[in-house]
């Protein structure tokens, strides 16, 4: 970058003591020094901060390690996850290839928590370089907060990989992704007489399949359904089976609930509960059912193609096939494990926070994540099925991202956040936890969304 332009820009960011604009605090950010600096074509006095070290100061979340993490990771049992190990790699290539740049990766947790921590800093005036997350980015693009992409970086993606703002501008990239499967346990389906010829294609030959299992079971294993934990999880997991139906809890950002293809789904889904132990689809914690998957007393989860990591870790005999469809065929289904990243408007140093961003997209660092049985993002690996010929899940994933195009949950432009609340405690766990008639929940739960449209 330009003396000048860096002058200018350094001195934009003085009040906000870094160039991230993290709440005007002044943690973790090294000493400096200021001088008077005479521009020689506008002859105005600027100051400018010089950073020790001469380097553009960038504050950003999930995108890679500070040395304690990197310690931490080092120090697991069994060592790095493919996850520590790509935040290490891409932190690794950052320093070599943008030496420019002093990054400070902070922890901000995930989901609500990091929703809340960027929010404040929107709201306070002074916006994060990048931001990050998964359900909802898509709602920061529908407020108009994001900046658009560079036509560079949108070439790099596959389209399922992108967040677009209500102008139709890419706003936002994920640098992995996957979408659902069903996984099952080999041994547990050969126990009660199937063979993989058997694995089911569609609701019904699903549905009877698994009222099997659960009847052999006799509460000691059961088939498993749908899972609608009251959270995301449960709702994005709840997901492709609306859309293979040909509908969505939104249709152009307005709540659909009282769709008659939508309550048949919920119908659908309630039947299916009845092949979980009680409590285990519709609990606040996921964990104990991938558990129960793990441990073979569950012969089906729907789950992404992550699960094939988590299986083989767990010494599981296992198999995986397309999400089951209904009767119309129709080819839907939810991108989950999303990390979007994107640049604010109001961002201070976008040109170097979007290099970041393509930094994060090299092949490299992408490469990473087949050895979790992520998607990349980028198409050079996605086109090209040497790079995960041997891993089955990736193989069938890579197909249906390459024919089709897929995104997360479905965004409300108002109270997203308060609308997915409703649904996913007043409509998905409600109905799976009471026999109240579907129609009624869907009523219900219009008349406490409506208003907030």
């Amino acid at each position: 970058m330009k003396r000048k332009l860096l002058a200018i820009c350094m001195a934009t960011a003085l009040s906000l003591i870094s160039l991230t604009g993290c709440g005007g605090s002044n943690e973790n950010v090294p000493d400096t020094t200021r001088q008077e600096t005479e521009t020689s074509d506008t002859k105005e006095t600027v100051k400018e901060e010089v950073p020790s070290a001469g380097k553009i100061h960038l504050t950003v979340p999930k995108v890679g390690y500070n040395q304690e993490q990197i310690n931490t990771a080092n120090a697991k049992e069994g060592g790095p996850t493919y996850e520590d190990k790509y935040y290490m790699t891409v932190t690794e290539n950052m320093a070599k290839n943008l030496p420019d740049y002093e990054m400070e990766y902070v922890d901000w947790g995930w989901g609500e928590t990091l929703d809340q921590k960027q929010r404040a800093l929107f709201a306070s005036g002074s916006a994060p370089d990048i931001v990050a997350g998964e359900t909802f980015i898509p709602s920061y693009a529908a407020e108009g907060l994001l900046e658009p992409l560079p036509q560079e970086i949108v070439d790099l993606v596959n389209p399922s990989f992108l967040v677009y703002d209500d102008d139709d501008n890419p706003v936002a990239v994920a640098y992995k992704t996957s979408i659902f499967m069903i996984f099952y346990n080999k041994a547990l389906l050969e126990q009660c007489g199937y063979s993989e010829d058997d694995i089911p294609e569609t609701w019904d030959e699903w549905k009877a399949m698994s009222d099997d299992i659960t009847a052999q079971g006799k509460g000691e294993f059961w088939g498993g359904g749908i899972p609608t934990f009251p959270n995301a999880g449960g709702a994005l997991r709840a997901t492709p089976f609306f859309r293979t139906n040909g509908t969505d809890f939104a249709v152009d950002g307005k709540i659909n609930l009282d769709d008659e293809k939508l309550q048949e789904v919920l119908s659908f889904i309630r039947e299916m509960n009845y092949n979980f132990p009680a409590g285990l689809g519709n609990g606040s914690d996921e964990f104990p059912m991938w558990d129960a998957f793990h441990e073979g007393t569950l012969a089906f989860v729907v789950q992404g193609s992550f699960e094939g990591s988590d299986a083989e870790n767990a010494g599981m005999d296992w198999g995986v096939a397309p999400i089951p469809m209904n009767d119309a065929g129709i080819d839907g289904n939810c991108t989950v494990g999303s990390v979007y990243l994107a640049v604010p408007k109001a961002a201070a140093n976008k040109e170097a926070s979007f290099n970041v961003i393509k930094e994060t997209l090299s092949l490299e660092n992408e490469k990473v994540w087949l050895e979790g049985s992520y998607c990349p993002a980028i198409k050079e690996i996605i086109e090209d099925s040497s790079y995960y010929e041997n891993d089955k899940v990736l193989m069938m994933e890579m197909q249906v991202i390459k024919d089709g195009t897929y995104s997360g949950l479905a965004t409300f432009p108002k109270n997203d956040s308060s609308i997915w609340e409703i649904i996913n405690q007043n409509v998905l766990a409600r109905t799976t936890m009471t026999e109240d008639p579907v129609d009624v929940i869907c009523s219900e739960a219009m008349a406490q969304i409506v208003p907030l449209q």
